[in-house]
């Protein structure tokens, strides 16, 4: 009867043991992370996403190379909602920005006489309004700036030689401003108005306190700055060339590299332009004041680094407490959204942000939701967005 006793105790003893490690294991579990944030759309592999931060609203263009062709979605990033989608009847699509007054504007190449033109459209329900011609065939196509106050879309085309040009359009009549002040067909500011002006524009930027133009040219190391006041005020018969009032070459050569051109460039805030560009094989990031004539030096990458932007693309967040710049690129291992300090241009505590639902190598572009410190990351391969916090 002992022996009894003494095994029931012991028992006992085991599965009271049992009972206190399982709640000791219980009270060190700690809850999995939340899971990835994604919104699911209509269309996979957007080329850019243009991003409204005011109205959280984000417009997902399509090229010719997408799962649907030429298309846009516009997109609720609050309520994760696609609230409109539209086939597109053109050749390719290039570039867009969102306008006042519930409007935007896309770069587009018609599908019948393959032309470039600059195409209007009315928000949300995304119906095509005016189209205005900008160039011809010739060359590739450029980007887009906007002058919102004063009610101006500008712009660039690379069209080589001659064509190589910014154009101007007025957003209240939706027509082409004439650069000069002759009576000639040719409206773009262009090397036929000024000699050797550009060398292939690419991004632009327009800077509203200073109302200066700033142009990247993908085949120079400068960037083309032009006063907006000068805007129809010289005449081709004067057969104009540098050095000009009102138009300057910023020098961008520097750092002991042999060459430094924005092939990607953003505005910073305070009249503060960033880009990025490779040269000798190595990826780099430099700056420069709209209002200095002294480049930045580059700050040059790892060798084993390479900016992986598909359209350009380079996003700032301008805020005081952020100040960081976002750039897609990829390492030995993986493609990654790089954090950049804006001020330094030094990878923010050499952190990435990486997508969780997304496959790295199937991102397709990355946008930007400045009041909502989001990075929205598209999918080549999928019909989703995913959104990632900025901290």
């Amino acid at each position: 009867m002992r022996y009894v006793r003494f095994l029931a105790a012991i028992s006992m003893l085991i599965a009271l043991a049992a009972m206190l490690g399982c709640n000791s294991e219980e009270s060190s579990i700690t809850s999995p992370p939340p899971g990835p944030r994604t919104i699911s759309v209509d269309f996979a592999n957007p080329l850019e996403i243009c991003v409204d931060s005011d109205r959280h609203r984000a417009l997902l263009l399509h090229g010719r190379t997408s799962s649907r062709g030429t298309a846009l979605q516009l997109v609720d990033l609050q309520s994760h909602t696609v609230i409109n989608t539209r086939i597109l009847d053109f050749n390719d699509v290039f570039d867009a920005e969102f306008l006042p007054g519930d409007k935007a504007c896309l770069v587009v190449r018609t599908q019948d006489r393959m032309e470039y033109a600059v195409q209007f459209l009315t928000l949300p329900d995304l119906a095509l309004g005016a189209r205005v011609m900008t160039a011809d065939t010739a060359g590739t196509h450029g980007y887009l700036a906007v002058d919102g106050q004063a009610g101006y879309v500008y712009y660039s085309h690379a069209g080589g030689g001659d064509k190589d040009g910014l154009f101007k359009i007025s957003l209240g009549t939706q027509a082409l401003v004439d650069a000069d002040s002759d009576d000639n067909t040719r409206a773009a500011f262009d090397n036929d108005l000024v000699t050797d002006l550009f060398e292939r524009p690419g991004r632009i930027y327009f800077d509203g306190p200073s109302q200066k133009l700033m142009v990247a040219n993908l085949d120079a190391d400068y960037i083309t700055q032009i006063d907006a006041g000068i805007w129809g005020t010289l005449r081709r018969a004067d057969h104009l060339s540098l050095p000009l009032p009102g138009v300057t070459q910023m020098n961008t050569l520097t750092g002991g590299l042999n060459a430094v051109r924005a092939e990607a460039m953003a505005a910073a805030g305070e009249g503060r332009l960033v880009f990025a560009g490779t040269s000798d094989g190595r990826a780099f990031l430099s700056r420069i004041q709209v209002t200095s004539t002294v480049p930045w030096e580059p700050v040059t990458m790892p060798s084993y680094r390479r900016w992986a932007f598909r359209n350009a693309d380079l996003l700032v967040h301008p805020r005081e407490d952020m100040q960081w710049l976002f750039i897609l690129q990829r390492d030995s291992t993986r493609f990654s959204i790089g954090r950049y300090n804006v001020s330094s241009l030094s990878l923010g505590d050499d952190f990435k942000y990486l997508t969780r639902a997304i496959p790295d190598t199937s991102i397709s572009a990355v946008g930007l939701d400045t009041e909502l410190d989001l990075l929205i990351v598209g999918d080549a391969h999928l019909p989703r967005l995913e959104l990632i916090e900025i901290e």
